[in-house]
């Protein structure tokens, strides 16, 4: 075999083993994330019912707007300073650093006021009925106070994973979800605390996870420090702008759930929404797993660019790519055996769920390959800079093509339109922004010169 075919094979071997590396902490922690949503929706549904999960669903996009924050600062942040360290300048990827958490307390501060002091308000204006309202503010009551913490974990979890630790953020995370389901079945079942013991461990969990990740700096493991001199407009703009596609992600994420809703209680009733609480949890889970394969990739992407190793990159987007495909195929082919089954596990068997949630999961779910495709493709355009393609990326899958595709296609086929809407809007996303990433790429030309900085 020539020696530059084996060469070849070889740098892939070693792309694979370096994007796994960050891949299975990563994922391990994503699946404890998103296993603690469906615990709320599992006990809740047990103990309250049909109300309690409307109200988890009504709760939840105004539970993203903290997270929004946590997430656009985390990610612009993990993102400036891998390409920093890669362009060989780690004196301003520490400044990025210290910004993030200054925003993060910042943004968290405010939050906490208005969230607490409104909060009613506030729960109304997404759609909280009169038969709901109560539980949707006593799920939030404990976590508004506090979100800051939660705005905190987020974000750190993202930088310290990029920076090198994805074990710690594996651990601290796990750490902190199990604990949320724990203490979920503790408040919610045997004492009998409903939506609000929901709630409570939902905030609880955040502080073993920031406590945890404190380690990372504890035992000097970090290459990112805090610094005194650290403001600066134009690196702080550039980490916004960095991150601004995964928060307009992640603010959409609430949106599309509003928009259901809205249109679920207008087509198929308050079962039609009981359902799509189950729906969204686990397509919240999908989410989450995709997002732990393009942050898996993030760090190895934004290095290989800053240092213009851009054979690297590309590989390394390949591989994430065909991971997050896969994975979504065999996930939906177990949708397809066991839709039933899936919806009679936390909700109910009853006949009349079942006629409504069996086709759902089924055209629902059809999205999964685009939009593991689509998380894939949003993160590279970010890890590379290309802010723009991000933030049209997370504003055409997430708000403009879900509102048209809702429109017409509950128009057009009701009840069965509405579960369609997703997949047109991934779908439709993907042909238009693929074409762009082999357009782009082709002016990266591949080099073998390694990068600046070792990774």
């Amino acid at each position: 075999m020539p020696a530059q075919s084996l060469a070849g094979k070889a740098r892939r071997a070693e792309v694979r083993s370096e994007y796994f590396r960050y891949l299975v902490p990563t994922i391990v922690g994503q699946v404890a994330h998103c296993c603690y949503c469906l615990a709320d929706v599992f006990f809740v549904g047990m103990a309250v019912g049909e109300n309690g999960l409307a109200a988890l669903n009504v709760a939840l996009p105004i539970f993203t707007v903290y997270t929004t924050f946590s997430i656009l600062i985390g990610v612009g942040a993990a993102t400036t300073i891998s390409v920093c360290r890669g362009e060989g300048d780690p004196e301003s990827g520490d400044r990025v650093f210290t910004m993030a958490v200054v925003s993060v307390l910042a943004a968290g501060a405010l939050l906490s006021v208005f969230g607490t002091l409104f909060l009613r308000q506030i729960a109304c204006l997404f759609g909280a009925t009169d038969l709901i309202v109560g539980n949707v503010v006593a799920y939030l009551s404990p976590i508004s106070p506090l979100c800051f913490v939660y705005m905190l974990s987020s974000a750190m979890c993202v930088i310290v994973r990029s920076d090198g630790n994805p074990r710690l953020v594996m651990v601290a995370g796990a750490a902190g979800n199990v604990a949320n389901i724990l203490l979920d079945y503790l408040f919610v079942i045997p004492l009998g605390m409903g939506t609000f013991g929901a709630g409570l461990a939902t905030i609880i969990g955040p502080f073993i996870t920031c406590g945890l990740l404190s380690l990372h700096f504890v035992t000097r493991r970090n290459e990112v420090r805090f610094t005194r001199r650290f403001f600066s407009p134009r690196l702080w703009w550039r980490m916004v702008k960095n991150g601004a596609g995964s928060g307009v992600l992640e603010t959409s994420a609430g949106f599309v759930i509003l928009m259901f809703n809205i249109v679920l209680i207008r087509v198929g009733g308050e079962t039609a929404v009981a359902v799509f609480s189950i729906i969204s949890n686990i397509g919240y889970v999908g989410k989450g797993i995709f997002n732990g394969m393009a942050q898996a990739a993030q760090p190895i992407i934004s290095i290989s660019y800053g240092s213009g190793w851009y054979g690297r990159m590309k590989a390394v987007d390949r591989v994430a790519m065909a991971t997050a495909v896969l994975f979504s195929l065999a996930v939906y082919g177990v949708i397809l055996l066991f839709p039933g089954q899936i919806i009679g596990l936390f909700i109910s068997t009853d006949a009349r769920v079942l006629a409504i949630g069996v086709p759902a999961v089924m055209l629902y779910f059809l999205s999964l390959p685009f939009t593991g495709a689509n998380t894939i493709l949003m993160y590279y355009f970010q890890s590379i800079e290309q802010s723009l393609c991000t933030t049209a990326i997370a504003l055409l899958r997430g708000i403009v093509l879900v509102y048209l595709a809702l429109r017409a296609f509950s128009a057009l086929w009701g009840l069965s339109g509405v579960w369609l809407a997703l997949f047109a809007a991934e779908a439709l996303t993907f042909a238009i922004f693929f074409p762009v990433k082999l357009r782009l790429n082709r002016g990266f030309r591949e080099t073998d010169d390694g990068p600046k900085q070792s990774l």
